[in-house]
């Protein structure tokens, strides 16, 4: 019996796993409405380790920013419920007399608020944000009037909570307006059950191995659902909201009218003409995550467990590749060179297949 030959993508995602870039994978890519999918590994390096499916939960990390925040806005804006001129002062009558005050949602999805990267918002005691928001004004604000483009989870939470003040609740919204009408049951914020898991990082400060709830500490200190972090999905699931957006700038969807769908994926929006587009980012002249023979028009984003997901609305093609590659420990960059690497095998596969 002849044993089949591995093709390039199976053979680079085996020594992924065998050189421990990750423990677990799963990988969908589309093209013209044909779909591929592998998965592989184990949900951890420890002895009780569950094999991969297809419809095992990775933690999506930042993909929660436009899978979830940048999904809804989008709607919002699409039924003329929110502007993107609308500022922090008008919406919070707390920031009206901040530094925050001026600061547009626009700004906040195209990551030029001027607002800091990130904070360890989980060594402060459980207050409102809004409050936090008004406790670290002087450092969580650049003192500069140039608003550089910095990539910002405190602009996401910002974004959350004008969400759950003008509208009620951002699990809810998202529940109307992203998850229910584009059926998509199975992505879910968690805790989940571990072993329905892939496991990311050994925490050092919850002292455990994290499987089932969010790795982003920030995230569990704020109560797992946020609007920066804290969904959990497979690739497979994802894969409808995905093409979702592809349909709309088609003009074929019901969900999202062309025009907003345009706007939201237009790069260049932000303060420094930078590759941002409205919440997703876009492709870099170089080095680009989604390698090199993406489009210039190809949208996307990262997430920093070791998931990312690459549309291409030129040549119809969609990526959703999941790693837990912070397993056991998130010092473990390789993930910077492999995306790159997985993406082109995957545009060679689609051509020598015809589709």
């Amino acid at each position: 019996m002849i044993s089949k030959q591995p093709t390039e993508i199976e053979s680079a995602l085996g020594e992924g796993l065998q050189t421990f870039v990750f423990s677990a994978y799963q990988l969908v890519a589309d093209r013209n409405n044909e779909s591929k999918s592998w998965f592989g590994g184990k949900t951890s390096y420890w002895s009780d380790a569950q094999s991969i499916s297809e419809s095992t939960f990775f933690d999506l990390g930042s993909l929660t920013k436009v899978v979830a925040t940048t999904s809804i806005i989008a709607r919002l804006v699409d039924q003329n419920r929110m502007s993107l001129s609308q500022n922090l002062g008008d919406l919070f009558k707390d920031f009206k007399s901040t530094a925050y005050s001026g600061i547009t949602v626009q700004q906040l999805l195209t990551h030029s608020s001027g607002l800091l990267a990130w904070h360890p918002l989980y060594l402060d005691p459980k207050i409102p944000l809004i409050d936090l928001f008004l406790k670290h004004e002087g450092l969580f604000l650049n003192s500069s009037k140039l608003k550089k483009t910095v990539y910002s989870d405190l602009g996401f939470l910002l974004l959350g909570e004008i969400i759950n003040s003008q509208f009620g609740s951002f699990e809810k919204l998202f529940e109307a307006e992203v998850r229910g009408p584009l059926n998509l049951k199975h992505i879910q914020y968690g805790p989940l059950k571990t072993a329905d898991c892939a496991a990311t990082e050994f925490c050092l400060e919850r002292k455990k191995l994290i499987q089932g709830e969010v790795f982003d500490l920030n995230t569990a200190h704020l109560g797992h659902r946020c609007s920066h972090a804290g969904l959990f999905s497979s690739a497979q699931d994802l894969l409808p909201w995905a093409k979702e957006w592809l349909n709309a700038l088609e003009g074929n969807s019901c969900w999202l009218t062309q025009k907003t769908a345009d706007l939201f994926t237009q790069a260049g929006q932000g303060e420094s003409n930078g590759t941002w587009a409205l919440g997703w980012d876009t492709k870099s002249k170089a080095f680009s995550s989604a390698g090199d023979f993406f489009s210039d028009l190809s949208f996307g984003h990262l997430g920093y467990p070791g998931t990312s997901i690459w549309i291409d609305p030129v040549s119809k093609g969609i990526v959703i590749f999941l790693t837990n590659r912070v397993h056991p420990s998130r010092l473990d960059e390789r993930i910077k060179r492999f995306r790159p690497l997985i993406h082109n095998l995957v545009v060679k596969f689609w051509e020598q297949h015809g589709n």
